[in-house]
Order: structure tokens, then C-alpha cells, then sequence
């Protein structure tokens, strides 16, 4: 049956995008058949949890066209210990355990989960985390160190601008290990409060309290902004140590800061290299999509009705920077509470013009039709005219698509732009490149290309 999973990898490999087929996909193995259904062996419970949500239909829609018949798919988390896998059902006996517990142990163990780990915000978390390709690789490695802590990936070191979601995925790698198992000591801390405290502890003499805290008592060990550490030697020092001692005995440690190890200042080099010895994640700015995703995703948190035209109008306001996108929302939210109005585009344009910058001068019509048709190695005629050969439609359709998102042109306009083409021609089009995004992971990633090279 290995022949049968190559047949689907390829398959998928096409369909999803070599990037997205190289973090999810290939680390997937193929069990033994033991039945009628497909065996797939994942690395761990959010490895796979993600996986089945977001590429389940794709992988059972592939093998059904490699076998020819519909085939069921099971989705196991592989067993280190013996190479099988537990199914996802399996996971209903610890609701027996628990059904053995007396109320008052069941009471207590509740509590002990639902605490919070000091500096750790309890809303940051997995669940709403939104993904996309500019931090897909930050989140699977921080998925599969929260399952598996010490094991993967250890040291963790995120990096990426201001407002990019380091911080969140940080906290919620503490939220998800409490979410496990409360007895884990989780330690959160930022570079500049691991400073201070080691202050602290010199000047009062109790640097004994200072190494139990970091170093006796964790099970996995926080530490944000880590760029601020450049400079401080003593406290570089006491780091190293620190990293030493939880990392020979197998505890996790995170890391975040702006930039990579290597472009901090002043950072010793024996440091250096310890963060540098585990996985190295990137998160960079998000595209305009993931923007109106994330803006939506925290306007639903904050109770907030948001219309597509309004997010649409902020998020191209604010590129990239999810933080003052946050900012935005609370004012804005604030404003319409105070005047007694709804969160509409004529509020927005009231109450948040002095604190958002113009949005950019939109591109015309020619412009777009050169972009596209430089990246396809075509000439703007080839779009503006008759033929239809394949390797002209797409880049015509996408070209149609890209004018109706960037302009205010109806599609009757665009239409007459492309050599008089009926409306309903081009409607079709920017509906086909729409639902093509949705699966065709090289597709969205020419289109975030493409809408790069506009906003320059």
C-alpha cells in the first residue's frame, strides 16, 4: 500500500503547495492496514487535529481517486514507544478515569488547570490563532512543542517584527501545556523582568531563590523579547547557566525577539549558539486576507459586528501590524459605544481617521495588467486580447480578479477594459480565481505575490 500513499503525497503535493505539503503532509506515515479503512500516523494531538480539520476532505477525496472507490481515513497520533497509533476515539477513557475521582480530588484538579500562569494571557491561545502563510511554520513548531515538550524542537526560538503574533503563539504553548496537565510548572518572563529580578536577587543576596525559580522549578521555561538581553553580561551569564541546566534535563525553553540570534547586538556567542541549536521560526507580515481574517476573529472576541467593507477598509490601513489592529478595534468600539452608533464604514472614517494612515493610492488598470502579465513572462496584450490558450486565461482571469479588488471599477468597466468582454465573462473569472484560492495553495501564494508588488 506504500505505493498507493506515494501515488496520494503526489497528488497532494500539487493540490495543497510544496509549502504547506512539506510541513503537514510529509511527516505523515503510513500504518499497516488492518482493515477496509487507510491507517495514517501523525506525529501528535494537534499535529493531527489540525490536519483533519483543514486537509482531511482533500487526503480522502485523493485516495478515493488513486483506488478508484471511496475509502474511509483514519487518523491516528503515532505511538513513540511501539510505532502504532491510537485512534482519536480513543480518548473518551479519560472521561472514566475521571468518573472514579471523588468530588472533592475532582474539585481540586480543576482548579489547579483553570489557574493561570502568571504573565501568560488566558485568551491567547490555539483555538484562536489565525493562520496563514506568514506564520504557518511558527505554528506548527509551536504546536508540536506544546504537545511534546523537550522532544521537539528544543530550544524553540520565534522571530519576526513588532505585532505578529510571537507573543500569542508563546502564551499559547503555556495555555495548552496547563490545558494537559496542571502539574506541569510553566514559567513566562520577559527578558527585561529575568534582568531585573537577577537585580534583584544579587542585591538582596538571594540568588539561591532567583536559580530555584528558573531553573529547580520549571518544566518549560518562557522568556520573551530575549533582543533586550544584548549589553547585559551578567545577566547573558546567569542565561547560560540557566539554559544549561533545564536543557540537559530535558525541559523546554521558548524563545522570542525581533530578530534572529545572530543580528542581536552584543549577544555572546556561546549564547548565541544556544538559540540557534534547536528550530529557528519566522513569522512575517500578514497578507491583506489573513489581516481581515484576524481582525474578524478579534472583533467576534470583543462582541463586535464587523461588515466585510469595513474590515476590508482597515486592514488595508493597517498592513501587517495586528497589535495597532487591536488598537484600531478598541477605539473604535469605544467611539460607537460613546456616540450610540453601529460599527459601520461612516464611524470608522469619523472616529478613526487620525489614528490610521491614508490607505495607498490604488493602482490603475494598467499597472495591474503590466504586473501580472511581467510575472507570467507575458505581454499586456496577450491579456487584452482574444486567444485562449491556456497559459493566457489564468493569467487574464487573475489579472481581471486583482483590477475588481483594487479598484472601483464594475465589472461592465473591466469588461471594456479587456477588449469589450460581457460582464458575466468577467464576474465568472474573478469567482473562478475566488474558489480556486480556497484549495490551490500556489495560486494564493502568486496572488499574495502580486499584491505585494502592487502596494510598492
Amino acid at each position: 500500500m506504500q505505493e498507493v500513499w506515494f501515488a496520494v503525497q503526489g497528488s497532494l503535493r500539487d493540490r495543497l503547495g510544496s509549502q504547506n505539503f512539506e510541513i503537514w503532509i510529509e511527516p505523515i506515515r503510513l500504518a499497516p492496514t488492518t482493515g477496509t479503512s487507510m491507517r495514517l500516523l501523525l506525529p501528535n494531538r494537534y499535529f493531527r487535529d489540525w490536519v483533519k480539520e483543514n486537509f482531511g476532505e482533500a487526503i480522502t477525496e485523493e485516495f478515493h481517486q488513486v483506488l478508484g472507490t471511496p475509502v474511509p481515513v483514519d487518523f491516528l497520533i503515532e505511538d513513540r514507544e511501539g510505532g502504532g497509533g491510537e485512534l482519536e476515539e480513543a480518548a473518551g477513557s479519560e472521561e472514566v478515569h475521571a468518573s472514579a475521582e471523588t468530588m472533592e480530588e475532582a474539585s481540586q484538579r480543576s482548579a489547579r488547570r483553570s489557574a493561570p500562569i502568571p504573565g501568560v494571557a488566558v485568551d491567547k491561545t490555539f483555538r484562536n490563532f489565525i493562520v496563514g502563510s506568514c506564520n504557518q511554520f511558527a505554528h506548527a513548531t509551536s504546536l508540536a512543542v506544546a504537545d511534546d515538550p523537550g522532544a521537539n524542537y528544543n530550544p524553540l526560538f520565534i522571530y519576526g517584527g513588532t505585532g505578529l503574533g510571537k507573543t500569542h503563539l508563546m502564551h499559547a504553548i503555556g495555555n495548552s501545556m496547563r490545558e494537559r496537565d496542571e502539574r506541569l510548572n510553566v514559567v513566562y518572563v520577559t527578558a527585561e523582568q529575568f534582568t531585573n529580578d537577577l537585580i534583584e536577587s544579587l542585591r538582596y543576596r538571594r540568588m539561591h531563590e532567583f536559580r530555584d525559580r528558573y531553573r529547580k522549578l520549571p518544566d518549560m521555561l518562557l522568556i520573551d523579547d530575549v533582543q533586550f538581553l544584548g549589553g547585559k553580561d551578567a545577566t547573558q551569564e546567569e542565561l547560560f547557566h540557566t539554559f544549561e541546566d533545564l536543557h540537559k534535563r530535558g525541559k523546554q525553553i521558548v524563545f522570542t525577539a525581533d530578530v534572529l540570534p545572530r543580528e542581536i547586538k552584543m549577544l555572546e556567542p556561546r549564547l548565541r549558539t544556544r538559540f540557534e541549536s534547536g528550530m529557528l521560526a519566522d513569522t512575517q507580515p500578514p497578507d491583506v486576507e489573513t489581516m481581515v481574517a484576524i481582525l474578524r476573529q478579534k472583533a467576534e472576541d470583543m462582541g463586535l459586528e464587523i461588515t466585510p467593507d469595513l474590515a476590508q477598509w482597515i486592514c488595508t490601513r493597517l498592513r501587517g501590524n495586528v497589535r495597532e489592529l487591536e488598537g484600531a478595534l478598541n477605539r473604535l468600539k469605544a467611539s460607537c459605544r460613546l456616540h450610540g452608533v453601529k460599527p459601520d464604514l461612516d464611524a470608522a472614517r469619523k472616529h478613526l481617521v487620525g489614528i490610521l494612515p491614508e490607505a495607498p493610492a490604488a493602482p490603475s488598470v494598467a499597472e495591474i495588467v503590466h504586473i501580472v502579465a511581467s510575472f507570467y513572462n507575458l505581454k499586456p496584450a496577450d491579456l487584452h486580447g482574444a486567444r485562449r490558450l491556456k497559459q493566457v486565461v489564468r493569467p487574464r482571469h487573475v489579472a481581471m480578479y486583482l483590477i475588481r479588488a483594487h479598484t472601483e471599477l464594475s465589472f461592465p468597466d473591466i469588461g471594456r477594459a479587456f477588449g469589450n468582454r460581457d460582464h458575466a465573462t468577467v464576474q465568472h473569472a474573478c469567482k473562478k480565481i475566488r474558489s480556486l484560492m480556497i484549495k490551490d495553495a500556489d495560486l494564493r501564494n502568486v496572488i499574495e505575490t502580486l499584491e505585494r508588488m502592487l502596494q510598492r
